[in-house]
């Protein structure tokens, strides 16, 4: 194609997509005042936060595809210098018509760098010194509850050889595809069909917590020895973000048709209860689980305000655990979206690796983590 000929091409579609870039960025620029002023408790608000990453995404094309079509569609240079000669306002009019605003380009370049801060500045890679003193490791990890896999699952975990296995979605009763488990971790409690904890170290105490009244949602609380250090150990495992259906149907729970009944207020309920429970704490505390939560969300910020994130800490990258595409019908290449598993711990602990596992028959991807003692 004849580089006039392109230029006439680049001319005609450059204003629709100058408007569409323009739109698309007002649209993110009114997304970012809402987050900046902590809207919530709006189901399309909260849905927006949960993946507040991805909106922002685009604009590393919309950017440079800005320029590049007020480039290409400028008018062949002959034509410019007649226009040039030419000092009536019509053509200062056509002019302004041949290229974009300048508020659009300088409103991307401030939304790519509100982007950068919020979601790529804390993935970005922090050494992490080395361990001076004693350690352990913890694996948190979202089974799923129709995991055919778990056997497998189960030899992973073997092989990884944590200190602390806390799990969620287990069977109700004994699950023989855990019993080699049993073999090597000389202590188990758990409550029936939610978490399961497998500790190399001996537990001095349990408590069920009650973090919801009705419908009921329980986590557990173990208080370790280990080598005369006490921990105590927070295994939940919140609900979904979504209004309850008539009858459970977890295929519905991970569609599209799950958008529609987007809403956070029953879980984040469940999570200001776990932390009114953890402000009290009074030994070293570590707090595991799949939270249901996006690190996107607003309320990891009141999360974040009492304990800290030993992904955040120790890992490397995004860490992204939900969901693995193979388990849920998904082709394998599609990656996981969101970071939902999380372990947390307070100032008694610094985490000195963290690394999220292979795919192992779960929706979900495991977590490791590894802690020094602080003191």
């Amino acid at each position: 194609m004849p580089w006039s000929t392109l230029q006439v091409f680049l001319r005609r579609i450059s204003t629709p997509i100058r408007h569409l870039i323009s739109l698309y960025a007002l649209l993110v620029a009114f997304f970012t005042l809402l987050r900046l002023l902590r809207v919530s408790d709006l189901p399309l608000i909260d849905l927006a936060n949960t993946f507040a990453p991805y909106w922002f995404m685009p604009l590393v094309v919309t950017f440079p595809l800005s320029i590049i079509v007020t480039r290409g569609g400028a008018p062949p240079v002959e034509h410019a210098r007649k226009r040039l000669s030419r000092l009536s306002k019509s053509v200062e009019a056509d002019d302004s018509q041949t290229y974009p605003p300048r508020w659009s380009v300088l409103l991307q370049i401030c939304l790519i760098a509100i982007g950068l801060y919020w979601f790529a500045a804390p993935g970005m890679y922090q050494p992490v010194e080395p361990p001076r003193g004693e350690t352990f490791s913890i694996v948190t990890f979202n089974v799923q509850g129709s995991n055919h896999e778990l056997r497998r699952a189960t030899d992973w975990l073997l092989q990884t050889a944590p200190d602390l296995i806390v799990l969620q979605e287990t069977a109700e009763g004994y699950d023989q595809r855990l019993a080699p488990l049993y073999d090597v971790y000389a202590h188990e409690e758990h409550i029936e069909g939610s978490v399961r904890v497998f500790s190399r170290y001996v537990i001095l105490e349990r408590e069920i917590l009650i973090i919801e009244d009705e419908p009921g949602r329980e986590a557990l609380r173990l208080l370790l020895s280990q080598d005369g250090r006490e921990l105590a150990v927070y295994a939940t495992h919140f609900t979904l973000p979504l209004k309850p259906r008539a009858q459970f149907d977890p295929d519905a729970d991970i569609g599209p048709e799950a958008l529609l009944r987007y809403d956070e207020r029953r879980r984040n309920a469940q999570i200001r209860r776990l932390l009114d429970i953890t402000r009290g704490e009074s030994k070293p505390f570590i707090v595991a689980g799949d939270f249901n939560m996006s690190d996107a969300s607003l309320i990891y910020d009141e999360v974040t305000a009492l304990m800290q994130d030993a992904w955040r800490a120790a890992g490397v990258g995004a860490g992204r655990t939900w969901p693995v595409g193979e388990a849920i019908g998904l082709p394998r290449v599609i990656h996981p979206l969101l970071r939902i598993d999380y372990i947390w711990h307070n100032a008694a602990l610094r985490p000195t690796a963290a690394a999220v596992g292979d795919p192992i028959g779960s929706d979900h991807l495991p977590v490791t983590v590894v802690f020094e003692w602080v003191r």
